[in-house]
């Protein structure tokens, strides 16, 4: 038998919250990101962000959780791999793929339940926020 297992809302939702908070400690409360939860299917389960974010960051997020969920990676690896090649993005003829770092698989006991995208600083930075919810939330 199949079993697709998923994040909650609440569960979602608490990792939109732990990036809000890592992002005001380390970066200050002027800082403007977005960050998305999707389910095991990419769905939208959560989504919030900072004021002052604009329209683009937000896009990127959900953008890039669906990503991870889908190439069951994070999406700095899946920038590395479009960029040496191993992927060609244009021929999956989905539009909503990105390859651009700040984006992961959320994983519990060893299966992928959902995923966080992180947007509005640079991706690497976009990235260790992602990472850093991810991590309050395990620990």
């Amino acid at each position: 038998m199949y079993a697709n297992t998923t994040l909650s809302y609440t569960e979602a939702a608490a990792y939109v919250d732990a990036a809000l908070v890592h992002t005001r400690a380390t970066h200050g409360p002027d800082a403007a990101i977005a960050c998305a939860v999707v389910g095991s299917s990419g769905e939208l389960i959560a989504f919030g962000a900072m004021d002052g974010t604009g329209a683009l960051p937000r896009r990127l997020a959900a953008r890039k959780a669906y990503s991870s969920v889908l190439f069951k990676r994070d999406t700095a690896a899946v920038k590395e791999a479009v960029d040496s090649g191993a992927i060609m993005m244009e021929r999956l003829g989905d539009d909503e793929l990105i390859a651009i770092a700040g984006g992961l698989p959320i994983v519990i006991d060893g299966r992928i339940v959902g995923g966080i995208g992180v947007s509005g600083m640079a991706p690497a930075q976009d990235g260790v926020i992602a990472e850093s919810a991810a991590q309050t939330l395990r620990s």
